[in-house]
Parts: C-alpha cells; structure tokens; sequence
C-alpha cells in the first residue's frame, strides 16, 4: 500500500497536478479538500478526459476531470480481492478507507511488488480486456496517405 502518496487540491489546474506527476514520478494523484478525499486524478484520465475533450490545462481546475465515483477497499483486503476489484471495476488504484478516513490507496504496482507472481493473472485479465475492445482483423489506422 501507497502510505504517502502525492496529495493536491482539487483546485490546482491540470498542468500544475500534471507537473507534480512527473516531479514525483507518480501514475496518480490524490485530490483532498482539508482532510475530506474528493477524487483521484490518473494518467488515463489525462488522456481520455483532458486531451481528448480539449480543456485548456493552463486554466482548468483539475476536479473537472478527476474521478470522483472512487471505488475503495479497506485496510484488511485480501490482496486477490484488491486484484479481482481492479480487474473487475476497469482500475489500476484503489483508496483504503480506514473507518471512513483516507489512509492510503493500493496500486497494481504493490500488489506485483509483494506477490509477483500474480502477473501473469493480472497481465492475462487484462490482455483479455484489451483484446475485447479491438475488433479481429481491424488494425488501428495511423496515417491516412498510407
């Protein structure tokens, strides 16, 4: 479990909870109005919210494409838990909620950390996932004049 992770207000503009990802060398930022979790901001939701719909980063909130609707575990979930919600639930992070107080969140990465052997499961639910969204026989069309 992340004990210590990077935390931002929700008021900070994208570029600037942008900057802290890459100073931190972080996938994901917490986002906390004083003690109260509001939401988590992650790489994906940079590309498919932010760059996709065109808001201009200099000067949006970053609350405006956070993930609000957190789906979170508790301190004592079994780590195959923790993995099958991530599978399930379409997420790499996890908040854990202690008595309803925010203490930390789980990523993919610490649970492959501490029980590596659980990625070739997780690579396999995943490429299964990814293999459902491509159509067979249809590959992505790079270049127009090709």
């Amino acid at each position: 479990m992340t004990i210590k992770p990077v935390v931002a207000s929700p008021e900070l503009t994208i570029r600037d909870v942008a900057a802290l990802m890459e100073k931190f060398d972080v996938g994901s930022v917490v986002l906390k109005r004083g003690h109260e979790l509001v939401g988590i901001v992650t790489e994906t939701d940079f590309v498919q919210r932010a760059i996709l719909e065109g808001y201009d980063v200099r000067n949006t909130p970053v609350h405006r494409i956070m993930t609000k609707d957190l789906i979170t575990v508790g301190p004592g979930t079994d780590i195959m838990d923790a993995l099958l919600i991530m599978k399930d639930s379409d997420v790499r992070h996890l908040p854990v909620l202690d008595d309803g107080k925010f203490v930390g969140f789980v990523t993919v990465k610490d649970i492959l950390r501490v029980q590596p052997q659980l990625f070739d499961t997780f690579a396999d639910a995943y490429r299964l996932r990814e293999e459902h969204r491509k159509p067979l026989g249809q590959e992505p069309v790079l270049d127009e004049e090709e």
